[in-house]
């Protein structure tokens, strides 16, 4: 489905995109793959782990766990998407473009065709421009065996549409209605890209006019939200973007931390604080830091943007003021007394 809602502004769901974000959730490590594991058992995943091994180590290498499939996007119009034929247009492209799409545009297409020439000189890219993937033996498998890569994702695909997933998509497809109208709301007071950063829960670097967005909520996506841009832009979003209780738990589970409690009461603080600074306040390294300070952004109680070589982090408030109000109607319901 696709319904446009204003010009160029589009709300969209395709099931399709939910077995992309099936297998980044349940092979990619670094991806929160808790819904997968509730819906297929602890069994099932851990048999798909090992069936398929080798989409796994590559997936692993990557920064969005394989999500990197729908990079292309981007040059790939069609009114209803269709997953074969994605995977088709994906292989027919040249060498060049898709390396150059797949980690994002990273690099500019002359360097990649020139990096493409010289083994060397593709590793420097790789470093130098951070191709969103960790393993040089993966990115030339990638390039010298795309079909395969993309036949193993296909393998993996099939594996996972089982009743149990499709049933619950099913169960999630009758919330569509809401969830239009929930982005609808937020486009009658804001402009598209704000909607987009309050989605992201960050501030983007560069602010610029795109000639189509696109919002499209996804059930299995294993982050909160993740986005495609060049010339178009593609937010996919899970569906507890909003606070809700799952949403509060998840939370509560990750500030029950005495040093993300502190970090937590500096920021507030503070109004806005860098890495940097907090580092040095707490005593804890750098590394450290970014860890807890993925975590606070991931559940949504911390906003993060971009300044020069730092990033600042500043207290997402209405996420905030929703967890209260979430907690407030658990244990305050039968009183009068509210906060």
């Amino acid at each position: 489905m696709k319904i446009e809602l204003q010009k160029n502004v589009y709300f969209a769901y395709c099931r399709d995109f939910e077995y992309v974000a099936v297998v980044a959730g349940m092979l990619a490590d670094n991806l929160d793959g808790r819904l997968c594991r509730e819906i297929y058992g602890e069994a099932f995943v851990s048999k798909m782990k090992k069936k398929h091994r080798e989409l796994a180590e590559i997936i692993n290498s990557m920064y969005l766990g394989g999500l990197e499939m729908l990079e292309f996007l981007m040059d790939y119009q069609t009114e209803k998407f269709d997953f074969k034929e994605y995977l088709s247009y994906i292989e027919s492209m040249d060498t060049a473009q898709f390396i150059y799409q797949f980690f994002g545009y990273s690099a500019t297409l002359e360097e990649v065709k020139t990096a493409l020439k010289d083994d060397e000189a593709l590793a420097k890219l790789m470093d130098e421009n951070k191709l969103h993937i960790k393993s040089y033996v993966n990115l030339k498998h990638l390039i010298n065996h795309r079909k395969e890569y993309l036949d193993l994702y296909v393998s993996c695909i099939e594996d996972i549409k089982v009743p149990e997933l499709e049933e619950y998509l099913d169960q999630y497809e009758k919330l569509l209605p809401q969830l239009e109208a929930e982005i609808k709301s937020l486009l009658s007071e804001k402009t598209p890209i704000e909607v987009s950063q309050e989605i992201m829960n960050k501030c983007f670097r560069t602010i610029r006019d795109y000639e189509y967005y696109a919002f499209l909520p996804v059930a299995m996506l294993p982050r909160n939200a993740v986005t495609y841009f060049e010339k178009n832009q593609y937010v996919l979003y899970s569906k507890n973007r909003m606070i809700s209780r799952q949403k509060a738990l998840n939370i509560l589970k990750v500030v029950s931390d005495e040093t993300r409690i502190r970090i937590i009461d500096l920021i507030s603080e503070s109004g806005k604080v860098n890495g940097k600074r907090i580092s040095e306040w707490i005593k804890i390294a750098p590394s450290t830091v970014s860890h807890h300070m993925e975590q606070l952004v991931e559940c949504g109680i911390v906003k993060e943007e971009k300044n020069g070589n730092y990033k600042e982090y500043s207290i997402h408030h209405e996420n905030g003021e929703n967890l209260i109000k979430e907690l407030e109607g658990i244990i305050l319901k039968n009183t009068d007394y509210r906060l």
